[in-house]
C-alpha cells in the first residue's frame, strides 16, 4: 500500500495568512480555493495524471514513471473538495469524503460580542449542497442533513484519536495490496496523521506542544509506502510540479 497525503490549494485564509491580511476574526470559517488555488489544483491533477502504475511497490520511490493512484479520498472541508473533484476528474477515479479527515478545530469562528470572545455554531457542507454542487463525490458515511460538522470548535484531544480513525480506515481496505491510495487533507491534520504512523509522542494529544512542526505547502505531496510491518517515508512536501510563482506554504 502507497500513501500519498496531498495538501489542498491554497484558500483565501492561507493568502490572508501569507498577506499578514489574517487574524482569528478576520478568516472564513470554511474558505473555498482562491484563483492560484485552483491553478494549483489543476496542475497537480495534471502531474498526477502522468501516471502508469509499476509493477512493483519497492520500486520508483520518487515516482519518476508516474503515480497511476487507484483510490482517492479528501475531506469534507470545501477547499478540500474543490482540490479533490479536479484531481478526480483528472484521474478518472471516485473521490469519497472521510469525515474525520478535516482540519484541526473543525468549522468556526471566533466573534466579539461586548469585548467577549464567541464561537459561532456551523454544520459545514450538507448532503444537499453536495449533490447540487458535487454529485458523483461518495461519502464514507452518510452525514446529516444541517451538515457533516458537529458545530462548535473542536476539543484539543480529538485531531490525534480522528487521525487514529482515519488511518484504521484506510488500513481496513488497502493494508497489504498493491493499492495507491490519495488523501487531500490540511497540513495541521498531516501533522497528527504522520505522527500516528510513525508512533511519535501518542501520549501527548496537543501537537502545539511538541518542539517541532513541519511545514506543508499548498498541494504538496508526501508519500508513506506501508509494507508488512514497517512505515517509509518515501518523501515530504514534494512541489516541484508547480510553477514557481504557485508555489505558497
Amino acid at each position: 500500500m502507497q500513501l500519498y497525503f496531498i495538501r489542498h490549494g491554497q484558500s483565501i485564509n492561507n493568502a490572508r495568512w501569507e498577506s499578514d491580511e489574517y487574524s482569528n476574526y478576520d478568516r472564513e470559517s470554511d474558505p473555498a480555493l482562491t484563483e492560484k488555488g485552483f491553478k494549483q489544483a489543476e496542475q497537480l491533477a495534471l502531474y498526477l495524471s502522468q501516471a502508469k502504475k509499476g509493477d512493483s511497490l519497492e520500486t520508483d520511490i520518487q515516482n519518476r514513471e508516474g503515480f497511476g493512484l487507484t483510490h482517492l479520498y479528501s475531506s469534507l472541508m470545501i477547499r478540500a473538495i474543490q482540490t479533490g473533484t479536479i484531481v478526480s476528474e483528472k484521474l478518472g477515479i471516485p473521490l469519497v469524503g472521510l469525515l474525520e479527515a478535516h482540519e484541526v478545530g473543525g468549522i468556526y469562528l471566533e466573534v466579539m460580542n461586548d469585548g467577549v470572545t464567541e464561537i459561532t455554531h456551523e454544520h459545514g457542507v450538507t448532503p444537499n449542497y453536495l449533490r447540487r454542487k458535487y454529485p458523483n463525490m461518495q461519502l464514507s458515511k452518510p452525514i446529516e442533513d444541517k451538515g457533516w460538522w458537529k458545530g462548535g470548535r473542536e476539543e484539543e484531544d480529538m485531531p490525534l484519536k480522528r487521525a487514529g480513525i482515519v488511518l484504521q480506515y484506510l488500513k481496513e481496505r488497502h493494508f497489504g495490496s498493491e493499492d495507491r491510495v490519495g488523501i487531500i487533507t490540511h497540513g495541521g491534520f498531516f501533522n497528527y496523521m504522520m505522527r500516528v504512523l510513525l508512533q511519535i509522542a501518542p501520549e501527548e494529544p496537543d501537537n502545539r506542544k511538541l518542539s517541532y512542526w513541519l511545514s506543508y505547502c499548498n498541494c504538496a505531496i508526501s508519500r508513506f509506502d506501508l509494507v508488512n510491518n514497517r512505515v517509509i517515508l518515501a518523501y515530504h512536501n514534494r512541489t516541484d510540479f508547480l510553477d514557481d510563482e504557485l508555489v505558497s506554504c
